[in-house]
């Protein structure tokens, strides 16, 4: 087994951060989307993997992860200003 697939959904994550800081919500979408469809198809148990490559892949999953906690941080303010909007747009009951 290899951890290319874990490599992958990592590169993406990378760039999602980059298209976070660049304010490109609807790329930032869209690579969403395809990374949870790499994540869906990622195997579901590390135990078939060797030993390097486990370390490797939990190497991998901890700097997505982190990487998500950085894309957060740009991402929540502007989606708390866009629910303001919004909420000034709906009619009132």
């Amino acid at each position: 087994m290899s951890t290319v697939g874990y490599d992958t959904v990592l590169a993406l994550s990378s760039q999602m951060l980059e298209l976070a800081k660049q304010q490109n919500w609807e790329s930032l979408a869209q690579a969403q989307e395809h990374r949870a469809r790499l994540i869906a198809g990622l195997p579901p148990a590390l135990a078939s993997m060797t030993p390097a490559e486990q370390a490797a892949t939990r190497l991998s999953i901890q700097e997505i992860q982190g990487l998500d906690s950085e894309i957060l941080a740009y991402v929540t303010p502007w989606r708390d200003d866009v629910a303001k909007l919004l909420s000034r747009l709906s009619p009132s009951p």
